[in-house]
């Protein structure tokens, strides 16, 4: 962890605050299932119980079929060897199984059609987006962040994904995104920035998607994928890359320490004192 802090702070240009030499921020991993995870966790099935029931009913419908057809094979075999001594017999028996296979079809048909149309109605669409909050939470006054594992693993799981790959993915994210909210200036000087939870996210992605393209693309893809769930701003390429990053840094740092100004009017600042410094 100590390695990683260094790298973000690196990256990023800003100080963790310390006390003492010790640094106040707090990062925990917990087991717990936050009630905003509860959709996530409990899957791609609006009504479980009900896809459930549905599968039994279609287990039972088969299982009739076969009680049907089970006891009429060794008749059948009987009769192909050597022919019913009854004509009549035969016939009636063979326009019995016929109704109660017709019968038993029609309700297994049916019980399938139900069951298809259940199944349609549940899909990842349906689950996502969700709160970043089912993910991790990130305490603004006493800096922390904790992230919740359980969502995580179960979002990987989903998404066939590495979850170790995506929970590091993810560990970068919220360390910046605490870096960024709590995090002092070279000068010394801490600014903290809060209220404005999409710019700080967007912010907090663009920094973690140039982190992670000098690390490996398997973690560029379940970041990204992970930055959808919860309906994030993927960061243009053109903030990922290096020219921009000493106007994006510039931008941050005065981001921070005007707190009545807006992101864009920031940015639209800093533009414009590039392009003054060019014409002189």
């Amino acid at each position: 962890m100590s390695s990683l802090r260094l790298e973000i702070e690196q990256a990023m240009g800003l100080k963790f605050p310390e006390k003492n030499g010790e640094l106040i921020i707090r990062f925990e991993e917990s087991m717990e299932i936050p009630h905003a995870a509860e959709t996530l966790m409990r899957g791609l099935y609006r009504d479980p119980e009900r896809v459930r029931q549905g599968f039994k009913l279609l287990h039972q419908e088969t299982g009739s079929l076969i009680d049907i057809l089970m006891p009429r094979r060794s008749r059948l075999r009987e009769w192909s060897d050597a022919l019913p001594d009854r004509p009549k017999d035969a016939e009636s028996f063979l326009k019995e199984t016929t109704d109660q296979l017709l019968m038993r079809e029609q309700r297994l048909v049916q019980a399938e059609r139900d069951l298809v149309d259940q199944l349609n109605e549940c899909g990842l669409e349906d689950v996502f987006p969700i709160p970043l909050s089912a993910f991790g939470i990130c305490t603004y006054r006493d800096p922390s962040v904790k992230l919740y594992l359980k969502p995580l693993g179960r979002y990987a799981e989903l998404l066939q994904m590495n979850p170790e790959t995506l929970r590091q993915a993810v560990r970068v994210h919220f360390f910046f995104l605490l870096l960024l909210i709590a995090g002092a200036d070279l000068d010394g000087q801490v600014y903290s920035r809060g209220g404005e939870d999409e710019v700080i996210h967007w912010l907090t992605s663009v920094y973690t998607m140039r982190y992670l393209k000098s690390q490996s693309t398997e973690l560029i893809q379940c970041y990204q994928e992970w930055v959808k769930a919860w309906g994030g701003k993927a960061p243009s390429q053109s903030l990922v890359n290096e020219r921009t990053c000493e106007k994006l840094r510039a931008t941050m740092v005065f981001w921070r320490r005007q707190m009545n100004i807006s992101w864009e009017e920031c940015w639209r600042i800093v533009n414009q004192m590039e392009r003054s410094e060019l014409l002189m």
